[in-house]
């Protein structure tokens, strides 16, 4: 799929950054909560959470799962939405395309079109 012109930056940045990739790295093939995202990699936690998000925010990183720890405390496991980042230069011009992760494209879009269905059965007077 072919990348948009407003998503670009976001996907530039992210892959230029070292802990962005190690974050995206470490969460292709298995969704992992923050903490162990930076007792891994050895980032800061703080960092791993301003990474998420930007992340999030970039679409290259979605919460694929909550749940609570045994003393209480909530938590997220985050999984990457990429599979593969192509960047090439035709005409003049960058192209970015990218290949979802399907495991987690998948249940997005089973979870994304069960809410569509129990909005749609909700509202039907």
């Amino acid at each position: 799929m072919l990348v948009s012109e407003e998503a670009k930056e976001g996907i530039l940045t992210a892959i230029a950054d070292e802990y962005s990739r190690k974050i995206l790295m470490s969460t292709r093939d298995e969704a992992v909560s923050a903490l162990d995202l930076s007792r891994n990699s050895e980032i800061p936690i703080t960092t791993v959470y301003r990474h998420i998000e930007d992340l999030i925010q970039a679409g290259l990183l979605g919460s694929v799962r909550s749940g609570r720890t045994t003393d209480g405390k909530w938590y997220d496991l985050y999984r990457s939405l990429l599979d593969r980042i192509d960047i090439s230069f035709k005409d003049g011009g960058m192209q970015i395309e990218v290949e979802m992760n399907d495991h987690v494209a998948d249940r997005f879009t089973r979870m994304w079109s069960a809410f569509a269905a129990y909005k749609q059965v909700e509202e039907t007077p």
